[in-house]
């Protein structure tokens, strides 16, 4: 069987081994932690006493319920069967404060008038403006849009102004009790006696900055929160302080231990099941990521993401499968406080309680870091102040001594997986390449043709040693059926015999004749790892109507129901045409002569793997089949053209003997010889003494 026609083989086989891999190993179980103010497992029919609130809407103050309406509201959760809904908004160590007796008297003498309102960060003109929604619910930001991304390719420019059209990183996760967001802080249990309100569900004063807002929270119990959040002149990056100030005696030198909320409400970017999506992300201080992939099947899941204890973080975040949100402690109060980060798993829970699927009811993700405060004296105040990143998951925007350009890359490498070595170095050549032709479906054509070039000397050397061998096999070959009709009934003998007759005729298959295909698994799987996760070919068209090469091609919609696969939204051309092109490769590839009945199916089975191949990546990046097409239009000149014009030597050469062998066969003629000069030594002297006689 030829080099060629491995491939497919060895492709499928590693499709196989890779997938199974991921289907044994499953996403990583959470770490629960029970002390209280660390990672607290949350119990799944805990409401968090909170009535929906509709960011930017009013909402009365005295929304939180008391005590015996969370108890008959989890009881109700519990009968409904709705775990996962009331689980929604829960994170491990994230336990909410009940309200405390007199707390709607307190809350409603100091209400607050409810505001929201959108704010546009960044130099106009520039690709990384983003418009900002500021809210008071919680001293919170409830959404970020990025105002140069778009959720899809082909928009005008009117509808690009329009702010649903624009990628949202972060969005309000309104959830069957409440509403939460990103930057909020929620008491934990060690501060029930320090705070009054829950600081989710009340609004916060708010004050106009140049380049932000600054909301504060004046609480019933003696404690003044102030949270800034700043606008950085770095791109796509918050800055966001948060000083705890005593305003009585008696709350002064307290622990309190505080939830801050770093990202709320992230979604998915596409339905690529290749990548699953969201996920939550932290790393401890200089260490490895902790990373948590989200499964929808199942109970909601809660989680440290990172465990140890005291173990310092360096960041926390969510990432989908091109976006990011991401925060950073940027002070040494920040990073001495930061204790632990957990994630939670949101449902709808409306879906779930009226019989809908969990995977289906599946929403986002939200991450907390966990900070244990001690309130200053009175007058005074403690701030820990953090970064934020909510931009592309590409360094591309940040520059060399940005601290989250580190992060970013970090983040990158572990969607690479084990081929990030390889993918990295692949999308730093298409970079080159795209620099110089402008066009990335050019890039992968141009790359794929490089491949193969390089491969060629290899390839060709390859192929002349197997047509020779075949030229040396149809010469044996009558040796070979006389000795399999001679011991046909003497397994181990005719075994013996073709191995003695082989080794003769120097007719063993040449090794490293698979070299050429096992230098091109890593390059497939390395485009492979990519073109998955690249931002840069993130709505990147190619020609005609293949606007996104990231993305299925999606020639024309179909809406075609197929019984077991599922329903086909879209025809995809691309791999169909890679199918064909596969077939016809193996259809000019010179097939072996041979009886050996395994070997005949062995090339039956080979028929089928393109069409198997097809199947696997036929809702997958139009780049990795364009590679695919282009490669196997190279093998089909190279067997059609390039043999024509420079025909392969299968002359059979002649018996080469190895150095290893020359030397064995040296050693043996010295044993002959000394053997030979033994035994006449030994008649001389037998001879002589006869003689002498």
């Amino acid at each position: 069987m030829g080099m060629e026609k491995r491939l497919p083989l060895a492709l499928v086989l590693c499709f196989l081994i890779l997938f199974g891999w991921e289907a044994i190993q499953g996403p990583p179980s959470p770490t629960d932690v029970g002390a209280e103010g660390t990672a607290a497992e949350v119990a799944t029919g805990e409401a968090s006493g909170a009535a929906d609130v509709v960011p930017g809407a009013a909402a009365p103050a005295e929304a939180a319920s008391s005590g015996q309406d969370l108890e008959e509201a989890a009881s109700v959760g519990e009968a409904d069967g709705s775990t996962a809904g009331s689980a929604a908004g829960s994170v491990a160590g994230s336990e909410e404060v009940a309200p405390m007796e007199g707390e709607s008297e307190l809350q409603e003498a100091a209400a607050v008038e409810p505001w929201s309102d959108w704010i546009e960060l960044g130099a106009p003109g520039s690709t990384e403006r983003a418009f900002v929604r500021f809210d008071s619910l919680g001293g919170s930001v409830a959404e970020i849009r990025l105002a140069d991304f778009f959720i899809a390719e082909g928009l005008s420019d009117e509808q690009r102004q329009e702010r649903e059209n624009q990628v949202a990183v972060v969005q309000p996760a309104v959830t069957h009790e409440q509403t939460l967001q990103t930057f909020m802080v929620r008491p934990q249990i060690s501060a029930r006696e320090l705070l009054v309100s829950d600081l989710t569900t009340v609004h916060w004063e708010h004050r106009l900055l140049d380049d932000g807002v600054e909301f504060t929270h004046r609480d019933a119990g003696g404690l003044t929160l102030v949270k800034t959040i700043r606008h950085s002149s770095e791109a796509f990056q918050l800055e966001v302080a948060l000083a705890v100030e005593s305003t009585t005696a008696a709350v002064a030198g307290k622990r309190a231990t505080l939830g801050f909320l770093t990202s709320v409400g992230m979604r998915a970017e596409g339905q690529d099941s290749f990548y699953q999506e969201p996920n939550a992300v932290a790393a401890a201080s200089g260490g490895e990521l902790s990373v948590h992939l989200l499964d929808p099947e199942g109970q909601p899941r809660t989680g440290a993401l990172v465990s140890g204890g005291r173990s310092e973080i360096g960041f926390l975040g969510t990432h989908n499968k091109y976006f990011m949100m991401l925060a950073r402690p940027s002070n040494d109060l920040a990073r001495a406080v930061l204790s632990e980060a957990n994630w939670g798993a949101l449902w709808d829970p409306d879906w779930v309680m009226d019989g809908g699927a969990m995977d289906e009811g599946f929403q986002d993700v939200m991450v907390e870091g966990v900070l244990e405060l001690t309130t200053a004296s009175q007058g005074a105040s403690s701030a820990v102040e953090f970064s934020a990143y909510y931009g592309p998951k590409s360094a591309r925007w940040l520059g060399a001594e940005d601290p989250f350009a580190p992060i970013v890359e970090q983040v990158q490498r572990e969607d690479l997986g084990f081929f990030d070595g390889v993918a990295s170095v692949i999308l730093g050549f298409l970079n080159f390449l795209h620099g110089v032709v402008g066009n990335w479906g050019v890039a992968i054509i141009i790359l794929t043709l490089c491949v193969r070039s390089l491969l060629f000397p290899l390839n060709r050397r390859m192929q002349t040693s197997m047509a020779r061998h075949a030229t040396k096999m149809k010469r044996v070959q009558p040796k070979i059926d006389a000795i399999k009709k001679k011991y046909e009934d003497d397994p181990k003998r005719l075994r013996q015999e073709q191995a003695r007759i082989f080794q003769e005729e120097g007719a063993m298959p040449p090794i490293g004749g698979c070299l050429p295909v096992f230098f091109q698994i890593p390059i497939f799987f390395g485009l492979f790892s990519a073109l998955r996760v690249s931002f840069d070919l993130r709505q990147e068209p190619f020609l005609g109507w293949i606007k996104d090469l990231s993305q299925p091609d999606q020639l024309m919609r179909i809406d075609l129901p197929v019984p077991i696969i599922g329903p086909i939204e879209y025809f995809n051309l691309l791999p169909i045409l890679m199918v064909v092109l596969w077939i016809g490769q193996q259809k000019v590839v010179p097939k072996p002569a041979t009886d050996n009945e395994q070997a005949r199916q062995m090339q039956k089975m080979m028929m089928w793997m393109p069409i198997l191949f097809g199947v696997f990546l036929y809702n997958y990046a139009a780049g990795l089949s364009l590679y695919m097409i282009t490669t196997s239009a190279f093998g089909i000149m190279e067997y059609t053209v390039i043999r024509r014009i420079w025909p392969l030597d299968e002359s059979e050469q002649p018996k080469k003997k190895s150095r290893w062998m020359e030397k064995l066969e040296n050693l043996q003629k010295q044993a002959v010889a000394q053997q030979e000069a033994q035994r006449k030594g030994g008649q001389a002297r037998g001879g002589g003494g006869r003689k002498k006689r």
